[in-house]
């Protein structure tokens, strides 16, 4: 799966990371995963796909939730189908 910002944002989202301040076109997220408050930067450029390396070497890690959590989500397909999918570790902050 090609992860937009969108994809990458509602991901988060559903984990319950919320959006606490952007700075030019990258938008931060805060989470808590395992006990552990995470900072995740997305950068935002509309349709366009995040590179994967960005998402393997930065955003997947700073997030916390394996990656096999996030590969589940985008191959999932629908929003139904991926709001079964989360990560136990993920809480509310």
């Amino acid at each position: 799966m090609n992860w937009t910002c969108h994809d990458v944002i509602a991901f988060l989202q559903d984990h319950f990371f919320v959006h606490v301040h952007t700075r030019g076109s990258h938008y931060y997220f805060k989470g808590r995963v395992d006990n552990a408050i995470r900072l995740v930067e997305v950068p935002y450029h509309a349709q366009q796909s995040i590179k994967p390396r960005t998402l393997r070497h930065s955003i997947i890690p700073k997030s916390g939730i394996p990656a096999s959590i996030w590969k589940k989500w985008g191959n999932a397909g629908n929003k139904r189908a991926r709001k079964k999918i989360t990560y136990p570790g993920a809480q509310e902050i």
